[in-house]
C-alpha cells in the first residue's frame, strides 16, 4: 500500500517536473527571441541617429514600403 502510494506521488511529481521543464525552456526561448528583437531595435536606432533631420524613414511592410515620416520627428523615441 505504502510502495502504491510513493509510486504515485513519483508518477505525479515526474509528471509535473516534465511540464515544469517544459515550460522553462519556452521562457527560455522567448526570452532569447526578446533580446534578439532588442539587440535589432538598439541597431536601428543607432542607424536613425546617424541620419539627417529632413530625410524621410520608410519602413518594408511587405512587399511595399511605407513612408513613416521625417527623421526629426522619430527623435521622441529615442
Amino acid at each position: 500500500m505504502a510502495d502504491e502510494a510513493n509510486r504515485t506521488a513519483f508518477i505525479e511529481l515526474q509528471d509535473r517536473m516534465i511540464e515544469t521543464t517544459s515550460k522553462f525552456k519556452q521562457v527560455q526561448n522567448q526570452i532569447r527571441t526578446k533580446e534578439g528583437e532588442k539587440k535589432r531595435a538598439f541597431l536601428t536606432l543607432e542607424e536613425l541617429r546617424q541620419v539627417l533631420d529632413d530625410t524621410n524613414t520608410y519602413k518594408s511592410i511587405g512587399m511595399r514600403r511605407h513612408l513613416l515620416s521625417h527623421r526629426n520627428a522619430l527623435a521622441h523615441y529615442g
